[in-house]
């Protein structure tokens, strides 16, 4: 059984809060005129190309693939999920549009001076900084994981048959293959933040109040 990315999940929930879901949109018709929007047909193997022009916004295929690959990281899948995921043409056309419908309503956005407000700065440097985190401690901690053997998945669940009462099987086996590997990571987070305020210098000032 493959290791579940616990930390894409984690920071794609965080994240949930702050960026606007691109598939809330994927139900709706593009907020734009089809002679605003022009959707080009194109392959991976095409160089300077683009996918999409937004007004005077041209969206290359080199962009799109930028776009599309953070997206495709950021799913609570594992890795072979994933390659199925972003070899699927429909996925690729879905993401897309809603890309589509982010610039234009990012752009509206930036005409209205978001972009230079303080809380909206602040909140861009936040998501920067847990963005870097992300990537840190996925390469750092994530390959230290364990697959937990299906033995233990098992003996655990008929141990506890009374708390997954109504509970499908297969989910049950996920839910407890989940808490496992939360309980490795957790205790790998643990170390590293140990071992890194041993290195540093931490003072709080109690005086303060919060």
């Amino acid at each position: 059984m493959r290791k579940i990315s616990i930390v894409a999940l984690a920071v794609l929930l965080v994240m949930a809060g702050v960026f606007l879901d691109r598939y809330l949109f994927s139900a709706h018709k593009a907020a734009a005129d089809d002679n605003v929007i022009i959707i080009a047909q194109t392959t991976k193997n095409q160089t300077g190309q683009w996918v999409a022009k937004i007004d005077n916004k041209t969206l290359s295929l080199d962009e799109f693939g930028r776009e599309f690959s953070v997206h495709v990281y950021s799913l609570p899948i594992d890795e072979v999920q994933k390659n199925i995921y972003k070899n699927d043409i429909g996925n690729k056309k879905k993401f897309l549009t809603n890309l589509i419908n982010e610039h234009l309503i990012y752009q509206k956005a930036i005409n209205k001076g978001y972009d230079k407000r303080k809380d909206v700065l602040d909140l861009v440097q936040a998501v920067k900084r847990r963005a870097i985190i992300q990537v840190y401690l996925n390469e750092q901690i994530e390959p230290k994981l364990k697959d937990v053997p299906d033995e233990q998945i098992e003996a655990i669940y008929n141990q506890n048959k009374k708390l997954f009462a109504g509970v499908d099987v297969e989910v049950a086996g996920q839910q407890i293959k989940m808490q496992l590997l939360q309980r490795q990571y957790n205790d790998y987070l643990n170390e590293l933040i140990d071992e890194l305020k041993g290195e540093a210098k931490v003072i709080k000032n109690e005086d303060v109040k919060l």
